[in-house]
């Protein structure tokens, strides 16, 4: 009798556990992705990591950082590429005089910037070389580089490296039948069908003339699909207003980095999803950031967060780059706060 009783006891106990976890995960289930997500902030402060002038008897200009990228090489050496130019001469247009890429290394994220020599110079040739972002080709074994150049307009093009030292291009535009001419700041990761993934802004993706980040992939680099429009903002029709995407995969979410440019030089939005291939705008906006044309990396063990810029000679926004480490917020359950409920179905 008393083993029966033991038996029943533990039938009822298991019982109620077994239901109480069914409750737990149809009560998750019915969470929204935005209750879901984690939301990323900078923890501390954004700091300087090196100055955007060369030096300063290099020359008697002031100099500019904008849209950049960073690469780990495989001795664990970090890279900095990016726009890193004077301010341009009289006569010269702002946004058509980039003629340097420029070059750095790190061993330590936040200090030790060494300028390397510029990764790609311009100053006698086109006079613009725009956002860069570099990647491991794992098939070819080098170092792919897309990035804007303007040769009779602004176009995307790929450079590649042995070494992120030696770059060199075949001068071929992608999809140029395909782009809208103010397609730019290249974003790349390998996605979940093996295929490199680009992210760019853009407009007039299909026809439809709004801000857009489109995904253009490819496998070589030297063939491309069709771009597809994974975000697209009704805000005007003539131009993309945002710039620098960023899609950062964490804990089975999406999480797309943009900065609103045209609104708030320093405003970065941060879009989640749960499909890489859509981003829903209006309804899953997470959070903004202060920042510009954000990159997220990671370096020995820590997250971090950047920002740049802008273009402008005024003496208080002349910062070049700074970095912040990145925190990731997790959402308190709101289940534990509602169990009672359960317990009275």
């Amino acid at each position: 009798m008393k083993r029966l009783y033991i038996v029943l006891v533990g039938s009822i106990f298991f019982g109620m556990l077994s239901c109480g976890s069914k409750k737990e995960k149809e009560y998750t289930s019915h969470k929204t992705i935005l209750e879901r997500a984690e939301i990323p902030y900078l923890k501390g402060e954004s700091r300087q990591i090196f100055n955007p002038k060369p030096s300063e008897d290099f020359d008697e200009n002031k100099w500019f950082t904008n849209d950049h990228c960073f690469v780990v090489d495989k001795e664990g050496m970090l890279h900095w590429f990016g726009i890193n130019n004077p301010f341009p001469p009289k006569g010269k247009d702002l946004y058509r005089y980039h003629p340097y890429l420029g070059h750095l290394t790190s061993d330590s994220a936040t200090e030790n910037w060494k300028r390397e020599p510029f990764a790609i110079n311009e100053i006698k040739g086109t006079e613009y070389i725009g956002a860069p972002f570099v990647i491991w080709h794992e098939e070819t074994k080098r170092w792919a580089m897309v990035v804007e150049q303007w040769r009779e307009k602004r176009q995307l093009e790929v450079y590649w490296s042995d070494d992120l030292v030696d770059w060199e291009t075949n001068k071929q535009a992608i999809l140029p039948n395909k782009l809208w001419v103010g397609t730019r700041d290249p974003h790349i990761m390998k996605g979940n069908d093996g295929k490199y993934w680009i992210h760019v802004v853009a407009t007039g993706n299909k026809g439809v003339k709004q801000t857009q980040v489109l995904r253009i992939r490819t496998k070589d680099f030297i063939t491309f699909e069709d771009p597809e429009t994974i975000l697209g903002i009704n805000d005007n029709n003539w131009a993309t207003l945002i710039e620098s995407p960023f899609l950062v995969e964490r804990n089975g979410l999406y999480y797309l980095f943009f900065t609103y440019a045209h609104r708030r030089y320093a405003e970065t939005i941060v879009v989640v999803s749960e499909d890489p291939d859509y981003f829903d705008y209006e309804n899953n906006t997470l959070t903004t950031l202060f920042g510009h044309a954000a990159e997220v990396l990671s370096y020995k063990g820590k997250e971090y967060i950047t920002s740049c810029g802008p273009e402008d000679a005024h003496y208080l926004n002349g910062h070049g780059v700074t970095m912040a480490e990145l925190g990731w917020l997790k959402q308190p359950e709101k289940a534990k706060v509602s169990r009672k409920s359960y317990k009275n179905n």
